[in-house]
């Protein structure tokens, strides 16, 4: 299992994410592509290299024309995006928002976290004016900038291929900051209000250190807390100002170390999962199809029902499925959304996994995709059944007989 640690050095904002995975090897032209299939353009990603009391650091370079403004600005982004408002931008609601994530050509899953900051941001947002989420209209964090940097977050997740992400605590500053709305505690309510019940610590200087929009984003996706890896990439994201401090976020990525266990000489390595379930009584059956489908889009392991009664002797199903730490939100919306449950129980647990591979095998029907398990000496390989699958129909000869000259076919291979 791959991890991802976000460590709030000098604190964390959206852009410092961005170039914290950018300096820890994010694929520049792959991120901005995807990025241009959101807002096309009207903005430009020119990171360079800049040093911040002695640790060499990128800075993002995010600029969108029109949406900067003064950079003595001691914003934790570096800019004066929270003077957006008083300047007269637009500004926008959860549903615009939405609707332009929906619009994209992310993928289905990187969608769904995008959404799943943005719905926590909202709430987060509501409660702190006394408000509902659908009635929020988003300032700084509504603009372009801020909605690049949360969908960067969630590209970068994928392109560096990372199953769970988590952070330090959040280092908060004193005094008090300018926004939108006027002169606010620090941190404002909003950030304070995404912060409810995650480690924090507190830092002697009045300046703003940890942005909504990264609040937003790391508690939404990732878990608190470090755990032990073996380390491969660091990367630092630099902010705009200067502190006495090395103002940078740091992003260490790498495998978790495995709890070994040997039992006839098959090692045997361990990651740890989400389960997530809810028991639904008033479903029509035929709905149930679609549902496990768009559950795996978003990113499920595995998904499944069980017949059960519930009270009065009502007959019932159990929708369950098993989801990576970092999918779990989105896991969880999406049996909300595509089912009539109101409510999904959900619980970490670990699990022993052979380790895995996946390869190729020739056959007489051409390349078959296979998986394998376990080590020399204890692994088995088993063919993808969409592939045959995709064989049976195009040949027309039955599934069974097909899977039996691949079974041969991979028994000859693995000689």
């Amino acid at each position: 299992m791959r991890i991802a640690y976000v460590d709030m050095v000098g604190g964390a904002a959206g852009d410092m994410l961005l170039a914290a995975f950018l300096d820890a090897g994010l694929d520049r032209n792959a991120l901005e592509q995807t990025l241009r299939g959101i807002v096309p353009d009207g903005w430009t990603l020119e990171p360079k290299r800049v040093v911040k009391q002695g640790i060499a650091a990128t800075y993002a370079g995010l600029v969108v024309p029109g949406e900067d403004g003064d950079p003595g600005h001691h914003h934790q982004d570096g800019d004066a995006r929270d003077h957006a408002h008083e300047h007269g931008h637009a500004t926008r609601t959860l549903a615009d928002v939405l609707e332009l994530v929906e619009q994209s050509s992310l993928t289905s899953r990187q969608r769904e976290r995008a959404s799943a900051v943005y719905r926590r941001l909202a709430a987060a947002e509501a409660r702190a004016h006394g408000t509902t989420p659908e009635a929020v209209r988003f300032h700084e964090i509504g603009q372009v900038d801020a909605i690049l940097d949360v969908a960067a977050a969630c590209v970068a997740l994928d392109l560096l291929e990372i199953d769970e992400l988590r952070c330090s605590p959040f280092p908060l500053g004193e005094g008090s900051i300018r926004m939108a709305h006027g002169v606010y505690p620090n941190p404002p309510p909003a950030t304070a209000n995404l912060l409810l019940g995650w480690p924090t610590r507190v830092v002697d200087i009045a300046a703003e250190l940890v942005t909504t929009t990264a609040a937003a984003i790391l508690t939404t996706l990732a878990r608190p807390g470090r755990q032990d890896m073996t380390v491969e990439r660091i990367g630092y994201g630099a902010g705009r100002s200067d502190f006495p401090f090395p103002n940078v976020t740091r992003v260490v990525i790498g495998a978790a170390a495995p709890a070994a266990w040997h039992g006839e000489d098959m090692p045997l390595g361990w990651d740890e999962v989400v389960v997530l379930e809810t028991n639904i009584d008033d479903m029509l059956p035929q709905h149930y199809e679609l549902a496990l489908e768009r559950i795996f889009a978003v990113g499920a392991l595995d998904v499944w029902l069980t017949p059960i009664v519930m009270k009065k002797g009502r007959p019932a199903i159990t929708l369950s499925a098993i989801a990576k730490p970092l999918d779990e939100q989105a896991v969880a919306f999406a049996m909300l959304s595509e089912t009539t449950t109101l409510g999904v129980r959900a619980r970490r647990e670990r699990r022993h996994v052979l380790p895995r591979e996946n390869a190729s095998v020739e056959t007489p029907y051409g390349p078959v995709r296979v998986k394998r398990a376990g080590s020399d000496g204890h692994s088995r390989t088993r063919a993808e059944y969409d592939d045959l699958l995709r064989i049976a129909r195009e040949t027309r000869l039955p599934l069974p007989e097909i899977a039996r000259v691949v079974d041969a076919a991979i028994e000859q291979a693995s000689r």
